[in-house]
């Protein structure tokens, strides 16, 4: 399907320039409770389908030493958060696709195709139910769009919202952990989660 997209995309408006991987799935519940099917599913969206379409628009760009890829993941590929075991570790495997990728281009001398990671806190979608935190706040898509096209534009190549993320990226580098301990309950990080009913799969 999506390599018959590709064609389709290529008659209607021709080469594709900008990629931008967005598409997720999540299932918030414990560990055992999750099951083995929304494992899977979360992986084959999350991360196995960013690789397919690049796969699919990359060898134009890479003709053309032109374009840019953008691979949406989350401040959950960052940091963890309790009740998304699976979904932290598919968007950790997304920063980890953007970050690799991004260093592939550059030793093969591609440096006319650029690369955009975006990782935001929750957004208010109705993606995750409920969410709240005690610091910051739930985004809206607008602010979202805004600060991802601005790091399209200038080229960055992470792109952390709010932005005081990368800054909580460097204070897990340095903390001790009893102090980040106690930043994680004054964050107080709260949404809908299945909680032990254990899966059977």
């Amino acid at each position: 399907e999506l390599f018959s997209s590709l064609q389709k995309v290529k008659k209607d408006i021709g080469d594709v320039t900008i990629l931008v991987n967005n598409a997720g799935v999540i299932t918030a519940a414990d560990f055992l409770s999750t099951q083995d099917h929304q494992i899977e599913r979360m992986f084959e969206v999350n991360i196995l389908g960013h690789m397919w379409t690049t796969r699919a628009f990359l060898p134009v760009m890479m003709d053309n030493n032109y374009g840019h890829i953008v691979t949406v993941a989350s401040a959950a590929g960052h940091f963890v958060t309790p009740f998304m075991v699976a979904y932290c570790s598919s968007k950790f495997a997304a920063v980890g696709f953007h970050k690799a990728l991004t260093e592939e281009l550059s030793a093969l001398g591609k440096d006319g195709i650029k690369t955009t990671c975006l990782c935001p806190v929750f957004i208010n979608t109705g993606f995750v139910k409920n969410p709240s935190t005690r610091l910051g706040k739930i985004l809206e898509i607008e602010e979202v769009v805004e600060t991802l096209m601005e790091g399209i534009v200038t080229n960055q190549k992470m792109v952390f919202v709010p932005p005081n993320q990368s800054v909580a990226l460097l204070l897990e580098r340095v903390f001790p952990e009893r102090a980040l301990n106690l930043l994680k309950k004054m964050s107080e990080v709260k949404f809908d989660a299945i909680i032990g009913q254990r899966s059977t799969q």
